[in-house]
């Protein structure tokens, strides 16, 4: 998926989780959640994430290369429990985030491995990255967006 979507569907479910873990710092939550559903592309040098941070983007990229551990379920967990000592609500919005990334990114053809390096069974969809289904799923996250926070109002 494009960083944008990842962006998009990171507010749609931050928005949700909003109300179903009664969160009480809301901007903070939306915040954390929306960095980390970009967060995961840091492993592609051509991503927007990866562009920004082009060093740490290419050593990560040597090491694991795309989709590899860094979009496995083990770095979530371990960013859940580190951030989660830390303080509740933010552990919650990197988890929400990040596996917000890692859902959308399953759904595309190239798909993910969720629990590599140890298990490398893939887990794929069917939609292209910027393809026309990309953008049209994109374009029905924002309508979603808008209806929820029209409805909140």
């Amino acid at each position: 998926m494009m960083y944008y979507t990842h962006l998009a569907f990171g507010i749609l479910v931050s928005l949700f989780s909003i109300t179903f873990f009664n969160i009480n710092n809301k901007y903070i939550f939306i915040l954390v959640a929306v960095m980390f559903s970009i967060f995961p592309d840091i492993d592609e040098k051509k991503s927007k994430i990866g562009r920004e941070n082009k060093i740490i983007s290419t050593i990560i990229n040597f090491m694991f290369g795309h989709r590899g551990f860094i979009h496995s379920i083990y770095i979530p967990l371990i960013l859940y429990l580190v951030f989660y000592y830390i303080n509740k609500e933010i552990g919650v919005a990197v988890l929400t985030g990040y596996f917000s990334h890692l859902f959308m990114d399953a759904l595309t053809k190239q798909g993910i491995r969720p629990l590599a390096p140890l298990i490398n069974k893939k887990i794929n969809g069917l939609i292209k990255t910027n393809s026309l289904l990309e953008k049209t799923f994109f374009l029905i996250i924002i309508l979603l967006i808008l209806y929820l926070l029209l409805v909140s109002l």
